[in-house]
């Protein structure tokens, strides 16, 4: 997509979990942005099928980073240089089982790198049931994205 640009460090990322057949995807406001939402988020949430640690840490190896499978009150995640912007969502609320989102997700090209994301139809839902305040900031926008989006294609202004 034009206007959303991924780091090196993450296409390097994308393509090794891909390589590896490590299935994940893109969740929350990122898939939001990704579905054409005017919405602005600074993270990219990432929903994992499975923490395997040996295939997350080649993956971030290969992409110049390092995964830290999370220890304490500290979740799991990614590091290093071009990386950090990215979450690994451990709790996806208001979503089914993960292999059902993931068969319905919808595959986008962002900077040559093919991604599975969340549909904007789900995302709306998952941000309804979490209950945070910043999140339900968020729906109108997204919403009246999805009005839009359903009023073109059933041919009305």
């Amino acid at each position: 997509m034009d206007d959303f640009a991924l780091t090196p460090a993450e296409r390097a990322l994308f393509d090794a979990l891909k390589r590896r057949g490590v299935n994940f995807l893109i969740i929350g406001l990122g898939a939001a942005v990704l579905e054409g939402a005017p919405v602005a988020t600074q993270d990219l949430d990432l929903w994992f099928e499975t923490l395997d640690p040996e295939q997350l840490s080649l993956a971030a190896q290969e992409a110049g980073g390092f995964w830290v499978s999370g220890f304490g009150l500290q979740p799991p995640a990614f590091g290093g240089d071009g990386l950090s912007r990215l979450d690994v969502v451990l709790t996806a609320h208001g979503l089914r089982r993960f292999a059902d989102e993931y068969a319905d997700g919808i595959e986008r090209d962002i900077d040559g790198v093919t991604v599975r994301i969340l549909p904007l139809e789900r995302v709306i839902e998952s941000k309804r049931a979490t209950g945070r305040a910043k999140d339900a900031a968020s729906l109108p926008a997204l919403e009246a994205t999805l009005r839009a989006r359903r009023d073109k294609e059933s041919g009305q202004r």
